[in-house]
């Protein structure tokens, strides 16, 4: 590989909403902006969750749905002051599955993300999903860390 094979087009920046994946979206808009990239801000609806917490389904799946679109929709106004073509997608499922798989189906060339916001102990018992998407992804992963 030398350094004409690199190019950047699809960058993926997965959002929960917390500063942390908002300060990987300001990573990635900087670096769209220098290759000429398109970013797809990604937030990841967990469904099973919506079951766990006992509130009515239908009502729940739309607040998360709501939340969702106000994550990405961060992401995508930064992208709009800065003159970067965004999209703005929403998954259902695990979100370090859901990743993965969303940044193969648009042929990302890197995925730029946060410490997504755990608990240490939450980290602990189940690794957080930056490391699982970091194993699991095909493309390069830059992971911005909480200072």
């Amino acid at each position: 590989m030398h350094m004409g094979e690199i190019s950047y087009q699809k960058i993926l920046v997965p959002t929960d909403g917390s500063e942390y994946s908002f300060k990987a979206g300001i990573h990635a808009v900087f670096l769209a902006k220098k290759t000429g990239a398109r970013v797809y801000a990604l937030n990841v609806v967990e469904v099973d969750m919506a079951f766990r917490s006992g509130i009515h389904y239908g009502e729940d799946v739309c607040g998360l749905e709501k939340a969702a679109r106000a994550a990405t929709g961060r992401i995508k106004q930064l992208c709009d002051q800065e003159g970067v073509p965004c999209e703005e997608m929403i998954a259902q499922g695990k979100p370090a599955d859901a990743i993965v798989i969303m940044a193969d189906k648009i042929g990302a060339d890197l995925i730029v993300i946060g410490s997504i916001g755990m608990s240490a102990i939450e980290r602990v018992l189940i690794g957080s999903v930056s490391d699982k998407v970091m194993r699991h992804a095909k493309c390069p992963v830059l992971l911005v860390r909480e200072q």
